[in-house]
């Protein structure tokens, strides 16, 4: 995977954890798909360096091979006028600068290649913003209806955990509480009331048998004083 590649997945990630944390992913959308063109055009001009940079290495490669034929056909112009040494000279250089094309045929097809890769690269980085651009809408609407499926759960989450149902339940289990206490209260008091009535009874007698004792007394002393006592 390409550097630029892994940038746009990194890209992605990026625009699908802004989308979820706002309430407007549309506006978000477009803002990642801005950014990226400006990462794409960032990354052309790049390329275009790069581009440039292979053009200059093979100029040179090929200078280098035109001066080694220079070099060569002046050996040989050498020879012809009977001067081996200056012919020897002549294809010493000509060596140097055949070198010299060698180093650079095999740097600049070193650079062919990267930006061969790096074209392929930003092609199919154009191919997939395309793509976004093209699937926005459905993007979107999936984005949405997401938040959407998200609210109706945690609307379920709050009804089956509402505070009111836990207190209502509270409240029904107290008011059950009380009406039994209050029924233990009531036998309580019936059962007090029973041995406090046995002794108001006995209470009662003793006042009656005491009353009947004064009238007798009464009857007598009326009897002493010469009265007819009552019937």
């Amino acid at each position: 995977m390409s550097i630029f590649t892994r940038l746009f997945k990194i890209g992605q990630a990026t625009v699908n954890k802004v989308m979820d944390s706002f309430e407007k992913p549309e506006l978000m959308l477009e803002q990642a798909l801005r950014d990226k063109e400006q990462q794409i055009r960032e990354a052309k001009q790049s390329i275009q360096k790069c581009i440039a940079t292979e053009h200059q290495t093979r100029a040179m490669m090929e200078q280098e091979k035109t001066q080694k034929a220079e070099w060569e056909q002046r050996a040989e112009a050498a020879l012809g006028a009977d001067k081996e040494d200056l012919a020897v000279k002549a294809l010493q250089r000509a060596s140097e600068h055949e070198e010299k094309a060698t180093s650079y045929e095999q740097e600049w097809s070193a650079q062919k290649e990267a930006v061969e890769e790096l074209k392929k690269d930003i092609f199919k980085l154009e191919d997939e913003l395309g793509e976004v651009k093209r699937n926005k809408d459905f993007i979107i609407s999936q984005s949405k209806a997401s938040e959407v499926k998200k609210q109706i759960y945690e609307a379920k989450a709050k009804i089956s955990t509402n505070s009111s149902d836990d207190l209502l339940a509270r409240m029904k289990a107290k008011a059950e509480r009380n009406k039994h206490e209050a029924a233990a209260a009531k036998e309580m008091a019936e059962s007090t009331n029973g041995d406090s009535k046995l002794e108001k009874e006995f209470e009662d007698l003793e006042v009656n048998t005491s009353s009947g004792a004064v009238q007798d007394k009464l009857a007598a002393m009326k009897a002493r004083m010469g009265q007819k006592s009552s019937t």
